[in-house]
């Protein structure tokens, strides 16, 4: 059970952003307390087997009808130890969900307005008349710079769609008639495959996406590169 659980621990993909990191590390706080809880309840209840099993002992183990002390120790313990994980929870949630003000000028943001619809997904630039638009296989790629936050702000034209990139150990639900707001710092240069997460109609499975992170130098120049009057879609994605 031991290697099980560490095989799972590590079928965790690294994530690619700063609060990927977060989350990935509450991830591992949670295993570590419940790989503490599994040895220490299945080692007592294995030593009582083998100690009190058949043949081994003819008369009945000594009674204990009430132990103050120890009720108050299992009872403060998991008390305790789940205070911390809400605490810690509530720490990581409260990192994820942070987003920086748009006027802050030692920390520059790129804002990324996202449309979702049967079947497809369209990524605007705010402020420069860039729009990056496709549907189908391979899905439109949006181009972010790295080491930067960069805000997505989530709509739905239709149903409710999902926004999820594996990588960046994230899922956003985009909802009709809502706006939903995130940011994320991508750490490391690559390209990200993205996903509608939430079963939207008959070509669900065709809406990916993918979320290229480049330097700034990089990402300006592709910027600068983009036709301001239309749409770009990436190669094999239809407008």
């Amino acid at each position: 059970m031991a290697v099980a659980a560490a095989a799972v621990g590590g079928c965790l993909p690294a994530p690619a952003t700063s609060e990927g990191r977060d989350i990935a590390g509450l991830y591992a706080a949670f295993l570590a307390v419940a790989a503490v809880v599994a040895v220490v309840v299945l080692g007592l209840a294995t030593w009582s087997l083998l100690r009190d099993r058949e043949g081994r002992r003819t008369d009945l183990p000594r009674q204990t009808r009430g132990h103050t002390g120890l009720e108050l120790v299992w009872t403060a313990v998991p008390a305790v130890t789940i205070g911390i994980l809400f605490l810690l929870t509530l720490a990581v949630l409260a990192r994820v969900d942070d987003v920086s003000p748009a006027d802050d000028a030692n920390a520059p943001r790129t804002e990324v307005d996202v449309t979702a619809f049967r079947w497809g997904w369209t990524f605007t630039y705010p402020g420069t008349d860039v729009t990056v638009s496709g549907s189908g296989l391979p899905g439109p790629e949006v181009v972010v710079p790295v080491g930067e936050p960069i805000v997505f702000r989530l709509h739905a034209a239709d149903v409710v769609h999902s926004f999820y990139v594996p990588l960046f150990l994230f899922k956003r639900d985009v909802v009709p008639g809502r706006e939903n707001v995130f940011e994320v710092t991508v750490e490391e240069a690559g390209s990200y495959g993205g996903q509608c997460a939430e079963f939207c109609g008959l070509y669900h499975s065709r809406m990916p996406f993918t979320v290229r992170a480049v330097d700034r130098t990089a990402f300006d120049a592709w910027l600068a590169s983009q036709p301001r009057s239309g749409a770009s879609a990436s190669p094999g994605a239809s407008q």
